[in-house]
């Protein structure tokens, strides 16, 4: 029976002389045939499997999630049982880990070898111990590879043979190979994908899982519509999933780790595909409108004239169309009866519907409006403050999910307070359930990025706030919340989703970001 890996030890320093006594009087070449085998083709990867796979590989450089696939590969084949030799020798799991193996390796308190995430990052451990005691031999080899024959046998197997023993040669290379095919699928970063399409060749059809997402990340700005959207991903990932880049771009986005500022995972398309059409708007508007600046900012090895190309191609399918609004609403249109006035030139001091606060007009001394929820256009969610009922004074000002019909405290008026030189009503916005007004911290102009409290209300500080109306959807016009001493607007910090009880804050007014916002009465969900 072929004996199973031993649990780890430390290589002892008596052992590792004799070793570079052998190594000085010639040691082993390196065997290069091994290294140069050809690839062996392995099970094909799950989306989840890759994501475990590239964050256990992590662990330290000498692994790659090519390099543990393939000795995941030899242990179970992916499965949840290892392979026959194995288990009746006693290992578990889909890493075919020992009982003490898993009690020296296991990555976080109370997991099990059963569980897969697990079990790969406890193997991952494991061979970075191993990778670091094979260095500390000088043997003419690939640490790894003298590492996996320690894993299969024992380093001290390894240390009396001087190398990789001949019991471990078929399990070395056969992780080898497998590790060297899975290197070249897309999915973990390899080239089975064209990075580009070909000059004039069709491009692949976006998916149909993918289409309305691909859609809806196309209208968030006029220069990023879907048809350049579609060719992006195309170029970048081919609408691979589980593609991981070769800085580690991950998912079907090919978002960068550090770029990552939502609470989904980039590996999941319906969060994804919707984020890079917020970040690429952001970032386009940065480069003063200009995509190829932008896309350079966001993925340097993407080339913009393949993008062009497959635009181009995108742009011929009728599925990725977006209806051009008309140039005036029509009145069967209108959530509301028409305003008796017809004048286009007339700028109404009201919005639309009746309930709304007044945008311009002298009411410093009228009632408040309201109350509201306010909602966020991209988010989708309200205005909050933690927990339930009334605040803290000095409290954060939050974002969740809107309670449509429950009692929350995500209800606020809007009181007016003056009126500014260029004619806008200023409000203070008040929460019912405490009182307190949203509030900057201080009483003068903050910093971009400052996060916003609730506090005590009064006039002479910094907590006017005036309606700026931007667009209309759904029947609900969207508003711009300006603060009129740091004229910055209120903001869900990121690249446009945030999430839930993310603290809101004050940013410079953008067109395209994440500060449009509804002011809606219960009665309206």
């Amino acid at each position: 029976m072929v004996r199973l890996p031993r649990p780890t030890r430390p290589v002892a320093l008596g052992i590792v002389l004799a070793l570079a006594v052998l190594t000085g009087a010639g040691g082993f070449a390196a065997r290069q045939a091994a290294n140069a085998a050809e690839p062996l083709r392995g099970n094909q990867l799950t989306a989840p499997d890759v994501r475990i796979l590239v964050g256990a590989a992590s662990s330290c450089t000498a692994l790659t999630p090519a390099r543990l696939a393939g000795q995941v590969m030899v242990a179970s084949h992916f499965t949840d049982r290892p392979v026959g030799d194995l288990r009746a020798g006693g290992a578990i799991g889909v890493a075919a880990l020992t009982p003490g193996q898993w009690q020296q390796n296991a990555p976080w308190t109370g997991a099990e070898p059963t569980d897969r995430a697990a079990a790969i990052t406890g193997l991952a451990h494991l061979m970075c111990r191993l990778v670091g005691q094979s260095r500390a031999l000088h043997l003419d080899e690939d640490p790894w590879r003298i590492a996996l024959a320690a894993f299969r046998l024992g380093m001290d197997q390894v240390v009396a043979a001087g190398g990789i023993p001949d019991r471990a040669k078929d399990y070395v290379d056969t992780v080898s190979r497998y590790a060297t095919w899975y290197a070249l699928q897309p999915a973990l970063g390899g080239g089975g994908a064209p990075s580009s399409p070909a000059g004039g060749a069709a491009v692949i059809p976006v998916p149909d899982a993918y289409l309305q997402a691909v859609v809806d990340a196309g209208k968030n700005c006029a220069d990023l519509p879907p048809s350049r959207v579609a060719a992006q991903i195309m170029v970048t990932s081919g609408f691979s999933a589980t593609k991981l880049g070769a800085v580690g771009e991950q998912g079907i986005a090919q978002f960068q780790p550090q770029a990552w500022t939502e609470d989904g995972s980039p590996w999941e398309p319906g969060y994804a595909i919707p984020a890079l059409g917020r970040a690429m708007c952001k970032l386009i508007e940065q480069a003063g409108g200009q995509y190829p600046a932008a896309l350079a900012a966001f993925d340097r090895a993407a080339s913009a004239d393949a993008v062009t190309k497959a635009e181009a191609e995108y742009a011929k399918d009728p599925r990725l169309q977006i209806a051009k609004p008309s140039a005036a609403p029509s009145a069967s249109a209108a959530p509301k009866p028409a305003k008796t006035t017809t004048s286009p030139a007339a700028k109404p001091t009201k919005p639309a519907r009746a309930n709304q606060p007044a945008i311009k007009g002298a009411d410093s001394t009228g009632r408040g409006y309201g109350p509201y929820f306010i909602l966020n256009l991209v988010t989708k969610m309200c205005a909050d403050l933690p927990g339930y009922g009334a605040g803290p004074r000095d409290g954060p000002v939050t974002q969740f999910t809107c309670s449509k019909t429950g009692d929350d405290n995500q209800e606020w008026t809007f009181e007016p307070r003056a009126v500014d030189g260029e004619g806008y009503q200023l409000y203070w916005i008040r929460n019912t359930d405490d009182g307190f007004c949203i509030d900057p911290p201080g009483n003068e102009a903050v910093a971009s990025g400052t996060e916003l409290t609730e506090t005590g209300c009064f006039d002479q500080d910094n907590q006017y706030f005036r309606l700026e109306p931007k667009k209309t959807a759904g029947g609900f016009v969207y508003y711009w919340l300006r603060n009129t001493v740091a004229d910055m607007c209120i903001d869900v910090p990121g690249a446009g989703n945030g999430g839930s009880d993310v603290r809101l804050a004050l940013v410079p007014c953008l067109a395209n970001d994440d500060h449009e916002w509804a002011l809606l009465e219960k009665s309206e969900w």
